[in-house]
């Protein structure tokens, strides 16, 4: 500018150079405009990738943790199939087969296959996604996580699948609870046509799933398998590698029309891999055991190692499963060998002949070198039943009237069949359980088989006593702080409608706490199958079918009255119910009451929410449990029947309790009474679970009063605990002193507001802190108040 000014050039010069300053100028603006919308865009990319991630199984992938505890392949075996494979992936002509089915019986190997296969695919960015289901699992057994697990995987790998899946899922987030062949065409196929339209890619992209057998039903495989069919003759670069057991139900459908073209691969067992895995493995025992020091080579002698090999016929479990039981430091390797190669056939059924009987034989020698204990059967009841993925020891001993100890000692020389592992307690982070499992399902095949496991066999009277002892633990009244959390057991009920109904039975379920039923979400099938077990008395089914249902309330209005749900529910306004319909088809009981689970469900910033459920109703409306049990079973006519069920129950709910119609139905909502329950109940301390996010927003909308005011009060030093608390366990520090600041706020309204209490309050402020309101005004409108 100095220049220009000072310039003795004539003015046509200086226009010129003013011209070239605006259009720098210009530029410069566009260029913030575009990041400042790209910021914007990235926000809903992360909102988008949020949901998935919520509603994902990441510990089902390949590279996650809990599936590496079951490792690829040793190097250089299974290097045959491993390039088949490949063949098959890179494979781009019209002929090449899309799904690819790799099958084998339990022990082969499969999964260590599909794990080397991952990694190779990884290396060669060809690897789409992967999910490694596990049989009883909470999350990776069961079937609705597959296609958003996949879906996020896809959208971290490709910026232009993660833009069209989150234009879908900000719109609609509901697609994530959609039916299964919903979710695959919404969450998948259709953001990956949109991603492939934008895209120049040449080389396949592969999808493998793996332990398909393992999923949480023999219909929900079919129901993958057949939805996979109908759209993949449009994805000519995608392949779909499916993994299972030879199954009987999953062979059925390969045998289907619409998957008539899949290539299959048969998954041999392999006896040069098994004599490369046993030289390494015990080279490495010969090398790093403590009790090796004064032992001769060569160890073991080949004859030694070739006997074992003969003996697997070239299954990995087998192998695997001496070198375990070999390894234990407790022991002399070298001792422990001797032992399982002098084994012998024991006697079987005449008429038997077991295809594992090598196997069995191992199994049997190894569960004969535990010391007698009475519990034995009973702990392998619990493994048996495969309560072991939902019930920690601690639990398991409540259940059994056991120790944790002796459930330890009792499995203590078991350590080559059975693992123990520490997990976080789900409910309290710090605190660490632990978990028992098997190594392979295989052993589980085994204790259900009588003529294979004699007397270890998981029998019919065994399942009897294990759901008697189940009912017995459900009938005590457990309370929320229990060891034994009475919805991990719940988790286990399913089980007990494979056992005979008897008398004892009956009298249990007369005497279990039927909150403990409404407090946790039954799928429809399981509800429906218990029903039709229980068969008898008529007063008991009653009990129970209504219970179901009140259950089914409560977590419809949790999943129907959050926010994520929100933008979706926009969409019904124009559909919703008249108000002169829903006054007279609603009693003024039931506005109110769904009005109490709305106020008690808040969007924070990872998502958080928390209804109250119709247990705790009572506790604020002063209503009779009875009353509430009444007026919210006066709906099933309505609901329970209904075809499309989820439309149905959220427009219902979205009738009620839209903003709009709280206004329009003017129910008393109780916010003082809510705001008191809430204090008092972080008074109580051990019961802060129960507090909903949204306590102090609730307490912010009430009106000065002096009552309110005592509450808060004689509560301030628990409630300082219990936000002290929170804010150990917030990440996020942007907004980690809304509590407290809505309490302030809330002071302030008094005509005369309380000294003391202010003071209490700001001295947990910080000096420089400023509160964004956004969420309280979110708050408002969001409940309608």
């Amino acid at each position: 500018m100095k220049k220009i000014l000072e310039s003795d050039e004539d003015i046509e010069i200086i226009e010129t150079a003013i011209r070239k300053i605006d259009g720098r100028l210009k530029s410069f603006h566009l260029e913030i405009t575009m990041s400042i919308e790209n910021k914007i865009d990235n926000s809903n990319l992360d909102a988008a990738l949020r949901i998935l991630w919520n509603a994902s199984a990441t510990e089902a992938t390949h590279d996650a943790a809990e599936s590496f505890t079951h490792p690829p392949c040793h190097p250089n075996t299974r290097l045959k199939i491993l390039d088949q494979l490949t063949t098959w992936s890179q494979d781009t002509s019209d002929s090449a087969s899309q799904i690819l089915w790799m099958h084998g019986p339990a022990g082969t190997g499969k999964s260590a296959i599909a794990q080397s296969f991952c990694q190779q695919l990884e290396d060669r960015t060809s690897l789409g996604a992967s999910f490694f289901f596990k049989q009883g699992h909470q999350s990776r057994g069961n079937s609705t996580k597959l296609w958003p697990t996949i879906a996020y995987q896809l959208a971290l790998i490709s910026d232009s699948f993660k833009a069209a899946i989150a234009m879908r899922l900000i719109s609609n987030p509901a697609l994530i609870d959609k039916s299964l062949p919903a979710q695959l065409q919404r969450l998948v196929v259709d953001p990956y046509n949109d991603a492939e339209a934008s895209n120049d890619r040449t080389s396949s992209l592969v999808i493998v799933i793996d332990g398909l057998d393992e999923c949480q039903d023999e219909t929900r495989q079919q129901e993958i398998l057949r939805s996979l069919a109908k759209f993949l003759a449009s994805q000519p670069l995608l392949r779909i590698l499916i993994v299972s057991r030879p199954e009987a139900h999953i062979k059925q459908v390969f045998g289907e029309a619409a998957l008539s073209s899949y290539a299959h691969l048969i998954v041999p067992g392999s006896s040069e891999d098994v004599e490369v895995y046993l030289t390494d493995e015990f080279k490495r025992i010969r090398e790093t055991h403590a009790a090796m020091a004064s032992i001769s080579c060569p160890w073991p002698e080949d004859d030694l190692i070739h006997h074992i090999i003969d003996k697997s016929s070239g299954h990995f479990i087998y192998a695997a499963t001496i070198i375990r039981f070999v390894e234990d430091d407790n022991f002399d390797p070298a001792e422990r060998l001797v032992i399982v190669t002098q084994l012998r056939p024991q006697h079987q059924d005449s008429n038997y002949v077991s295809p594992f009987s090598a196997l069995d034989e191992l199994y049997l020698q190894i569960l004969s070198l535990v010391p007698y204990r009475p519990q034995l059967s009973r702990v392998f009841s619990v493994i048996a039943a495969e309560f072991t993925g939902s019930l920690s020891v601690p639990q398991i001993g409540q259940l059994l009237g056991l120790k944790p100890t002796e459930i330890l000692l009792t499995i203590r020389k078991l350590h080559s069949l059975i693992k123990i592992d520490d997990r976080p307690r789900p409910t309290e982070p710090a605190v660490i359980d632990q978990h028992i499992s098997v190594y392979h399902a295989s052993f589980l095949d085994f204790l259900r088989d009588p003529n294979r496991s004699r007397i270890f066999y998981f029998s019919d009277i065994d399942r009897q006593n294990l759901a008697t002892d189940m009912l017995e633990a459900l009938s005590q009244n457990l309370s929320h702080n229990h060891e034994l959390e009475s919805r991990s057991l719940l988790s286990c009920l399913p089980f007990i409608t494979t056992t005979q109904l008897t008398p004892k039975l009956i009298s249990l379920l007369y005497r279990i706490n039927l909150d403990l039923i409404m407090s946790f979400r039954f799928p429809v099938h399981c509800s429906r199958r218990f029903i039709e077990w229980l068969e008898a008395p008529l007063d008991l089914i009653q009990e129970w079918e209504e219970n179901f249902f009140i259950g089914r309330f409560n977590h419809h209005c949790a999943d129907a009255l959050i926010t994520q749900s929100f933008s979706w529910t926009r969409n019904l306004e124009c559909e919703l119910p008249s108000i002169d319909f829903v006054q007279s088809a609603t009693s003024s009981d039931l506005i109110r009451i769904i009005h109490i689970y709305r106020l008690g469900t808040l969007f924070l910033d990872e998502g958080a929410t928390r209804s109250f459920g119709s247990n705790m109703v009572p506790e604020i409306q002063q209503l009779s449990d009875k009353d509430v049990r009444t007026i919210i079973s006066a709906t099933r006519p309505m609901l329970e029947n209904s075809d499309d069920s989820v439309t149905v129950w959220f427009t219902f709910l979205w009738s009620v309790a839209h903003p709009t119609r709280i206004r329009e139905l003017h129910p008393d909502p109780s916010l003082e009474m809510t705001a008191i329950w809430c204090m008092n109940e972080i008074g109580r301390a051990q019961k802060w679970p129960r507090v909903p996010p949204s306590w102090s927003y609730i307490l912010r909308s009430c009106l000065p009063a002096p009552v309110l005011l005592n509450v808060l009060h004689c509560n301030k030093e628990h409630i300082s605990s219990f936000i002290a608390r929170n804010l150990s366990y917030d990440d996020d520090l942007a907004n980690v002193h809304h509590e407290w600041h809505n309490i302030l706020q809330w002071l302030q309204t008094f005509p005369d507001p309380p000294i003391d209490m202010l003071e209490y309050v700001k001295n947990h402020l910080p000096a420089d802190y400023v509160e964004d309101d956004t969420l309280w005004i979110d708050w408002k409108e969001f409940t309608g108040w």
